[in-house]
């Protein structure tokens, strides 16, 4: 876990998001949980040995973000989003999640494998707590605001820590990484970005690549622009679907995050699609 202030980790180096937490008078608060079984552990039981866990918060219902829930069971309560709760556990792909999980654990952590549960019992946990617009946490001396900021998905969450002046935003920022779009609605997620541009802090956690400053808010968002831009374009000549698929790739622009470069491929395609659907106005708009 890297220490981003005096109370602030998160770990960037791992496989799946970045999980985080931060350390207050009254215990620690976790911001989305590993994906690999052993590194969920781990942080369960190191947290646990500082004192109580008091929430975990998931800035989105993805399963890199949410798998290691299920190793915080009867720990604390969970923090989510209202619209987690229609997709909560789904694999993207739509392959079936004990598949999925499984060969993921085999490929990136062997030794988790033991600490999978069955098929019959596999269940990623749910939030208990869910709310729409905003949310606030008061823990120890520490308050944590938390908005949906809509974008990459529809329930996507910031949570902003005043006292460590760092901005936890979820996967509405992938940090000098591959930006996934399979889900988005680019538009919602520009409006988004202007908004995480009004918080007064030095830090912002990711939800993939390294910790960086407000100043990656605007790479960010250009880069979003280029995508739609570029697709744009593409139907403009009177390009297919098909032909856009083919013909548009940024796999050079930037690199997948860590352990994914098998999946570089469909990334952009999956990319392309959403944003050709969502330029033709078949997709869901966020707001």
């Amino acid at each position: 876990m890297e220490r981003v202030t005096e109370n602030v980790y998160a770990a960037t180096d791992i496989i799946g998001c970045n999980p985080g937490y931060v350390v207050t008078s009254d215990g620690c608060v976790v911001i989305d949980t590993p994906q690999l079984p052993t590194k969920a552990v781990e942080l369960r039981e190191r947290l646990l040995e500082k004192g109580p866990i008091r929430f975990v918060i998931n800035t989105e219902h993805h399963i890199d973000h949410i798998f290691g829930n299920i190793y915080f069971e009867g720990v604390c309560p969970i923090v989510g989003h209202d619209h987690f709760l229609k997709l909560f556990g789904r694999v993207s792909s739509g392959e079936d999640l004990y598949d999925f999980t499984t060969e993921l654990v085999k490929k990136n952590d062997p030794e988790g494998l033991v600490l999978l549960p069955s098929r019959e019992t596999l269940a990623v946990r749910l939030p208990t707590i869910t709310f729409t617009g905003r949310l606030t946490l008061r823990v120890g001396e520490h308050v944590f605001d938390i908005f949906n900021t809509p974008g990459h998905t529809r329930g996507q969450l910031a949570i902003h820590v005043p006292k460590e002046r760092v901005l936890f935003v979820g996967d509405n920022i992938f940090c000098e990484c591959q930006t996934w779009f399979q889900s988005a609605d680019p538009d919602s997620w520009l409006r988004s970005l202007e908004f995480l541009e009004t918080f007064d802090v030095d830090y912002i956690i990711p939800g993939h690549g390294p910790v960086c400053d407000k100043n990656y808010i605007k790479k960010q968002s250009a880069f979003i622009r280029r995508w739609v831009t570029t697709v744009a374009e593409g139907i403009a000549q009177g390009w297919s679907k098909e032909e856009c698929v083919k013909k548009i790739n940024f796999l050079d622009h930037y690199p997948m995050d860590i352990g994914l470069d098998h999946l570089g491929p469909r990334v952009q395609k999956v990319n392309v699609e959403n944003i050709f659907d969502f330029l033709q106005g078949k997709t869901e708009k966020y707001g």
